[in-house]
């Protein structure tokens, strides 16, 4: 029983600090926020989506199966993770977000832990939900293709 006791409690304090907890931006930083993360949204999401196309040129020319698999997997998910970083980079500048975030190299845990802060200051999410879509549509693309 102690056993399954000490695991217990050593998974409760290892698994807390994956979830980080939210700290709202100050309201009086609030609009500056949202313009500076549209900003970069615009820029960004067209310059990934640019990336992304770029995954298929990287693809054409790789010969062996197994690296071609392993660039679109890894391609698709390091474009959306660098994405992410950029707008948690900015978040950061207005609350201290970088210490919550776990070790991770998935873009999912990332926008988890950003999404409460876009939505939160009323920043429109649709062209990152149409990048996330292009994204997946293009992954399922290259998989057929390459298999």
């Amino acid at each position: 029983m102690k056993p399954l006791l000490i695991i217990l409690i050593l998974i409760l304090f290892i698994a807390l600090p994956a979830f980080s907890e939210y700290k709202p931006i100050n309201k009086e930083y609030s609009l500056q926020y949202k313009n500076e993360i549209e900003e970069i949204i615009k820029k960004q999401v067209p310059a990934s989506k640019e990336a992304i196309n770029g995954i298929f040129l990287e693809i054409e020319k790789e010969q062996n199966q197994y690296v071609k698999l392993v660039i679109i997997e890894q391609g698709i998910n390091s474009i959306l993770f660098d994405f992410y970083i950029e707008l948690i980079n900015i978040t950061d500048k207005y609350t201290d977000i970088k210490k919550d975030i776990p070790a991770t190299d998935w873009y999912g845990d990332l926008k988890n832990i950003i999404y409460p802060y876009l939505i939160d200051n009323n920043i429109n999410v649709e062209d990152i939900n149409a990048l996330l879509k292009y994204a997946n549509k293009k992954q399922i693309e290259f998989e057929r293709k390459n298999k």
